[in-house]
């Protein structure tokens, strides 16, 4: 199932694209963040550190599509395709990383127990850290005066290690 929510992605992306050339919001951020959650899956991490990944892939990849498409159809139309795309890919592998807690509120009249999905809160989150990268990097050229090689990868990069890392050892 997730090879099938990665070709279809690929596809998409075909469809999409100029045939001459692709101008992507940051393609090595996409595939950085892909080879983390792929490196992530295979060292056998936590669920939640998954889903905190597989958030950022998508919303990274979602940035991605809407460099791509120049044409703006109506206002929000990219909060739209990230909103959609991260719903998509976290609905097809959702039943790789679910991650369940229950809450219980004996004293605010539920008498049933509340699940929340840890995965999809720190996938969120992955999705949330991916996108305010880029101001990240905007903030530190302003400062320095001048920006270093692959900034906005290695701030990208920093702040999912640094994170997961939190996330798993938690």
């Amino acid at each position: 199932m997730k090879i099938s929510a990665i070709s279809f992605y690929i596809f998409l992306l075909y469809l999409l694209s100029p045939s001459s050339s692709v101008f992507a919001y940051c393609p090595l951020c996409v595939g950085s963040v892909l080879i983390l959650t792929f490196l992530g899956y295979e060292l056998g991490v936590k669920k939640i550190v998954l889903g905190f990944l597989a958030g950022a892939l998508t919303v990274a990849f979602a940035e991605w599509m809407n460099k791509i498409i120049k044409r703006k159809l109506f206002k929000g139309q990219d909060f739209l395709i990230i909103t959609l795309t991260f719903v998509l890919t976290y609905l097809s592998v959702k039943s790789y990383i679910f991650n369940y807690y229950s809450l219980y509120f004996p004293n605010l009249g539920m008498s049933k127990p509340f699940l929340i999905d840890k995965s999809l809160l720190s996938g969120i989150f992955g999705g949330f850290l991916v996108y305010i990268a880029p101001f990240i990097s905007k903030f530190i050229t302003q400062r320095r005066g001048k920006t270093i090689l692959f900034q906005r990868i290695i701030i990208t990069l920093i702040l999912l290690i640094i994170f997961g890392l939190i996330l798993q050892f938690i």
